[in-house]
């Protein structure tokens, strides 16, 4: 992708529109003083935000396969090239790019949280549970010193229980 915004419109088809669609199945809590457009924009960052970390946590293995996700204009003006990318190099100015790219990931999280309480009381729990544990892949990229070449950033079962009830306490405040 040349830049974010052809990117974005990627993760939009595969990903943001499977958090448009899911807004009429999880639904709009009756007492939410959320506008319908709200909410659907906070499912269509939660998208975006789950997407972007799946192409940060497979930059290894899409390069192993030929394929790199991430913008090139962003990639160029870090000092990285393809090069750079298919030989796994962990560098400095890589640990950069990877840190810019953590932080929009985290900002579209963000803008999603915005929204998970304002659905059905129901849906909220498992809405959280893939919010929190998607964006602590994120840290385990960190965790892993950036190296998304050769480490596969994954959350623990260990952290994923801790995290259910962490999910369910947000759910039902």
């Amino acid at each position: 992708y040349m830049n974010f915004d052809e990117l974005y419109l990627y993760c939009y088809y595969v990903a943001g529109t499977v958090g448009l669609m899911s807004v009429p199945v999880m639904g709009i809590a009756p007492d939410s003083p959320a506008t319908t457009e709200s909410v659907y924009n906070a499912a269509l960052a939660l998208g975006i935000a789950n997407q972007l970390t799946n192409i940060l946590r497979d930059v290894g293995e899409d390069a192993r396969r030929g394929r790199i996700y991430l913008p090139q204009d962003e990639l160029a003006q870090a000092g990285l090239s393809d090069e750079d990318i298919f030989a796994g190099r962990v560098t400095d100015k890589w640990r950069s790019f990877m840190k810019n790219q953590i932080k929009r990931a985290r900002m579209f999280f963000q803008e999603a949280e915005k929204g998970v309480t304002e659905l059905n009381q129901a849906s909220r729990w498992p809405v959280f549970a893939s919010l929190l544990l998607y964006r602590q892949i994120l840290d385990e990229i960190e965790a892993n010193d950036y190296d998304n070449f050769t480490k596969r950033a994954y959350v623990s079962k260990a952290k994923k229980l801790l995290a259910l009830p962490a999910a369910y306490a947000r759910s039902v405040m």
